[in-house]
């Protein structure tokens, strides 16, 4: 029966993640859950950081974060899959990916991040050294990195015998306090990147377009198909906003971070005019649209 429960739990999930069979079942909590939000502490710390780096780009960018290069990562496509111990990217252009976020000499990445191993062709093993979150980048549908010997990459990422450097720590010092209850939603962004409503209600698309290919239209003061992508989340404690141009629509985070099948659990939501809140616990997540 508990076999059947688990394999039910990661058709469900494969739904709405894009996952292949076997990476959706591979994240499937023990209670059966979709599994999308249970981690380690590390790997929650780890998924909220990853959030931040993301949401913060352009002009309205909150300072230091606009710089660490993972926002760029909405340039391509990747599926989210996301395990107690590891975060997988699972990506047909696993060497781009990499070199978004791996910290190198030449540029500000994500703070701490080294990898750790490079397997096959297109898998890399890497590890932030802050949290020591796992995180994997493949183009292997599994989510698990591609058997082989330990290959050399093309790119020249610091590994994990390169101790963390001042710009980093300072870069991390200026993050806010979170309480737990935060990290979740940030983190629950984080691995909904790809996601989408099984039955065509809402859609992340990777924050650069929109899969059920809705008409264009223009939410009051905001400008859906904006020239610059422009993000900003910042916050402190159990109050946080989040605001930016562009794909998705506010209404559809929301939604999936809160949607009765693959939300986060407890996580609720109330609409004031154009904003959407979410909250979990005494945390609450602000959700609109950017007003020029």
């Amino acid at each position: 029966m508990s076999n059947s429960r688990q394999k039910r739990a990661a058709r469900i999930r494969m739904s709405y993640t894009g996952e292949c069979y076997e990476a959706a079942l591979s994240g499937i909590s023990r209670d059966f859950d979709h599994g999308l939000d249970a981690c380690t502490p590390e790997q929650r710390e780890f998924r909220a950081l990853l959030a931040l780096g993301f949401l913060n780009r352009g002009p309205i960018a909150a300072r230091l974060l606009g710089g660490w290069g993972v926002s760029e990562l909405s340039a391509y496509t990747i599926t989210m899959s996301p395990r107690w111990k590891r975060l997988a990217l699972i990506t047909d252009v696993p060497h781009n990916v990499a070199g978004r976020i791996v910290q190198e000499d030449s540029s500000m990445r994500f703070p701490g991040l080294r990898m750790e191993q490079h397997t096959g062709y297109g898998s890399y093993l890497l590890r932030h050294m802050p949290t020591g979150a796992e995180m994997v980048v493949t183009d292997n549908a599994s989510g698990v990195p591609s058997k082989g010997p330990d290959s050399e990459s093309y790119l020249r990422p610091w590994t994990t015998d390169v101790q963390l450097r001042s710009a980093e720590l300072d870069s991390l010092k200026a993050i806010p306090a979170m309480t737990e209850n935060t990290q979740l939603l940030l983190a629950g962004i984080a691995v909904r990147f790809s996601a989408h409503d099984a039955k065509r209600k809402w859609a992340i698309g990777n924050w650069h377009w929109d899969p059920l290919q809705r008409p264009r239209n223009r939410e009051r003061g905001y400008d859906l198909f904006a020239p610059e992508i422009q993000r900003r989340l910042w916050g402190e404690g159990d109050y946080w906003e989040l605001t930016w141009a562009g794909y998705p629509y506010p209404a559809d985070l929301a939604a999936s971070l809160t949607d009765s099948a693959i939300g986060v659990k407890g996580a609720k939501l109330s609409r004031y005019r154009e904003t959407y809140e979410v909250t979990l616990g005494d945390t609450i997540l602000s959700i609109r649209g950017w007003r020029s």
